[in-house]
Formats: structure tokens, sequence, C-alpha cells
């Protein structure tokens, strides 16, 4: 079920829940990229994300073709908020730029990378 659609310049987010096992689970997919052109409107609506106090999410980055540090620092920034609150956030779907990018650094303990969103919707619950 659509959720939600926000748009800022180069980048669309589509934001949809899916049911798993009686959970709501929050799908948040970035379309485009994360540049400078919007990540600084970016950073200050992240947090619009957890407004309905679901902390239990998977990201989708397989259409985000560019990212930069800002983009990455709001993706950890999602996770670390998503524990603090006993959820979850797993990424499902990758763009081969954005893999190249994370396999550079080192990412948050527990931080789960899924192939596919359907994938890591089948798995969330483990």
């Amino acid at each position: 079920m659509r959720e939600k659609i926000i748009e800022f310049k180069e980048l669309t987010i589509e934001i949809d829940l899916k049911k798993v096992d009686h959970k709501e689970i929050k799908i948040i997919k970035f379309i485009g990229k994360i540049s400078n052109n919007n990540g600084f409107e970016l950073n200050k609506k992240f947090t619009d994300f957890f407004s309905d106090q679901n902390f239990f999410i998977i990201v989708d980055l397989s259409e985000l073709n560019y990212i930069n540090s800002t983009g990455i620092a709001i993706i950890f920034s999602m996770f670390f908020k998503c524990k603090d609150f006993k959820g979850k956030l797993v990424i499902g779907g990758i763009h081969d730029f954005i893999k190249k990018v994370l396999s550079m650094m080192t990412l948050p303990e527990g931080l789960k990378i899924y192939s596919t969103a359907e994938e890591a919707l089948q798995n969330f619950l483990e």
C-alpha cells in the first residue's frame, strides 16, 4: 500500500507499507540521486520517516544511482534511530554504484544488505 511520495530536486522517495506476521514493515525507496542539490533538505526532513513511530524499515536503494556523504550519514542515522527504538532497518535492493561506495567503508554492526526489497522482506523477521 503506497503511503507517501516525497519529492526533492533529483530525488523521489516512495514510502510503502507491507504486513509480515502482523508487523507493518515500512519500505522507503530512494529514486534518483542524493547529492549537494538535495542532501541538506533531505537531512532536515529525514526524521519525518519516523513520524508514525514505525521503526521497522527496509531501505530500497535499487534505483538510487548516486549518493554523497550526507546521504550515507542519513541512512546510517536512520539505522541507529531504528536500533535505539528497538526496531530494525535493513537495505533491500542496492544499485551497483551504491554497492561499490558501501564496500569502501565500515558499515554499522548489524546492518544487513539484501539484493532486493523482496528478499529483505522475506528475511526481515529473522
